[in-house]
C-alpha cells in the first residue's frame, strides 16, 4: 500500500482532533476542515507538536464550492485524498418535531447528509484514479436507541448507514473501503453539550442526573471517549481491511 493522505472534516471537534492525532502518529498527513478556524488551528498545532504534517482550511463543509477548494488544497499540498474521515456534525436545536421549521430541518440535513454527499464525491474523484481509498462517515448510537428532541438529527445519522452501504456496493470493487462508525454519547463534544440540556429535561432529568443515566444505560456503565472513537476511526480508516460497507457500533453497550 502506497503512502497515505487523509482529510478529517470537524477536525476542530473532540473525535477529529483526535483521529488527526492518530493518523499522524502513523505517518498520515492530515488536512483538517470545520467551521472555526480557531480550534482546526489548534488541532494543526498539536498535530505539529506531535512531530505530524498537517493543515487548516475552514469553512462550510455544505458548500459545494469550499469541499472543492478542501480537495485541490489537499491534493496540492499532500497528493490525492486516501483516507476521508467525516466527522462534521450538527444536533440542532432539541425540539419537538411538530414545532421543527424547514430552515431547522434543512439545516440539520445539510450540515450532516448534504455534507456527507459532497466530501465523499470529492474523495472519490481522488481516490478512484488510483483504486484505493478508505471513507469513514461517523454516525451516532443516537439512531439505534431513540432520544425525544432529535428527530432531524436521527434521520440525518440513520440515512448514513444506507448511504454507505449502496456506496461501499458500489465502489469497493474498485479498492476503496466505506464503513460507518456509531459511536455512544461521549459526554466531553460541542453535540453533548449542546443537545443534553433540553433532552434530560424532556425525559424529567436535571442535566447534572444525564450524565450518570446514561453510565447506567449502558452495560460498560460508562459513556465513550474522545479519544477511543478517535482509535477506533482509525482501526477503520487503515486496518480493518477486509471491512466494507459496515457499521461498528462503538458505544459502551448503550445499545446492547
Amino acid at each position: 500500500m502506497g503512502s497515505e493522505v487523509a482529510v478529517v472534516t470537524g477536525g476542530g471537534g473532540g473525535l477529529g482532533r483526535n483521529v488527526s492525532m492518530d493518523l499522524a502518529k502513523r505517518g498520515v498527513p492530515v488536512v483538517v476542515t470545520g467551521r472555526t478556524q480557531s480550534t482546526l488551528d489548534e488541532t494543526v498545532a498539536e498535530v505539529k507538536a506531535a512531530g505530524g504534517e498537517a493543515i487548516a482550511i475552514a469553512g462550510n463543509v455544505s458548500d459545494e464550492d469550499h469541499i472543492e477548494r478542501l480537495f485541490a488544497l489537499t491534493q496540492s499540498t499532500f497528493g490525492p485524498c486516501t483516507v476521508l474521515i467525516h466527522a462534521a456534525a450538527t444536533h440542532g436545536t432539541p425540539m419537538h418535531l411538530v414545532d421543527v421549521s424547514v430552515e431547522e430541518w434543512h439545516h440539520v440535513m445539510n450540515t450532516n447528509l448534504l455534507s456527507t454527499f459532497l466530501t465523499t464525491r470529492a474523495a472519490l474523484k481522488q481516490m478512484l484514479p488510483a483504486k484505493r481509498g478508505s471513507i469513514v462517515l461517523v454516525s451516532s448510537a443516537g439512531v439505534l436507541r431513540g432520544f425525544p428532541l432529535a428527530a432531524p438529527y436521527a434521520a440525518s445519522k440513520s440515512a448514513l448507514l444506507g448511504f454507505a452501504r449502496t456506496l461501499a456496493a458500489e465502489v469497493s470493487p474498485e479498492g476503496i473501503r466505506v464503513n460507518v462508525l456509531t459511536p455512544g454519547a461521549m459526554t466531553t463534544t460541542a453535540i453533548f453539550d449542546s443537545a443534553m440540556p433540553g433532552i434530560a429535561k424532556e425525559m424529567g432529568f436535571s442535566e447534572d442526573e444525564m450524565i450518570p443515566l446514561l453510565e447506567g444505560m449502558s452495560a460498560m456503565r460508562r459513556a465513550a471517549t474522545v479519544e477511543e472513537m478517535g482509535k477506533t476511526a482509525l482501526f477503520l480508516a487503515l486496518d480493518a481491511t477486509a471491512m466494507t460497507g459496515q457499521n461498528l457500533v462503538a458505544d459502551c453497550g448503550l445499545t446492547t
